[in-house]
């Protein structure tokens, strides 16, 4: 008896919530099908009804963009959803949650397919934090993106607790002042022509002058 539609939507929604959180904890490398369907309390054959390959269901995964671009998407300010994502007692979810910090690694060494997907969701994010700007490739709102995945991707891998609030401090202060609205540059006064006449700088002929003298002499005596 085939299933209804209902239900195998509701078994790749079980796949790839499985596949997600067994991708980010253990990495591409580190997950093969058969431990993604014990989890999800599936047979390896269901796999192949939805998905081709791990390869594919790794690049649906990063695809759907979970952690940062959600938040920001969620949030009313994006100063809100960095300050929660920056935030040092969340780390461990945060960095374990979101596609962007846990899988940067895996997707270099992936096939095209994640690695677009990748680019996607963080042109995606770099185009939420620079809402309200002329370009959704605003340079502060790329730096801002660059600063907070970064410093999620190195204070997890830190092994030094210190050291990995200081890294999430210094990204937090940092993407306040590139979020921070510049003020418009203020416009030089135009000058006003002047309504004085303009002296002349031509030497003025003296009444009366001389005429010039011939240059040259006929032969026949003087001109």
């Amino acid at each position: 008896m085939p299933i209804s539609a209902t239900r195998k939507a509701a078994i790749r929604s079980e796949i790839v919530e499985h596949a997600a959180r067994l991708f980010r904890l253990r990495g591409h490398a580190g997950t093969n099908i058969d431990d993604i369907m014990l989890a999800a309390g599936l047979t390896r054959g269901a796999f192949y009804a939805h998905f081709t390959s791990k390869d594919a269901l790794f690049a649906e995964i990063v695809r759907m963009g979970h952690g940062l671009l959600p938040r920001l998407r969620a949030a009313e300010k994006a100063s809100t959803a960095l300050d929660e994502y920056l935030d040092r007692e969340n780390l461990a979810a945060t960095a374990q949650g979101c596609a962007l910090a846990a899988l940067a690694g895996d997707v270099a060494r992936a096939p095209l397919a994640a690695r677009l997907a990748y680019a996607n969701v963080l042109h995606g994010v770099i185009a939420e934090l620079a809402r309200g700007k002329k370009r959704s490739l605003d340079a502060d709102a790329t730096a801002v993106a660059i600063l907070t995945v970064g410093a999620i991707t190195l204070a997890r891998a830190s092994g030094d607790p210190r050291l990995s609030d200081w890294l999430l401090r210094c990204a937090r202060r940092t993407t306040k002042a590139l979020m921070k609205p510049k003020p418009k540059p203020k416009k030089a006064p135009k000058r006003r022509a002047s309504t004085k006449r303009k002296r002349s700088t031509s030497r003025p002929k003296a009444a009366g002058a001389r005429p010039s003298r011939p240059a040259a002499r006929s032969r026949g005596g003087r001109a």
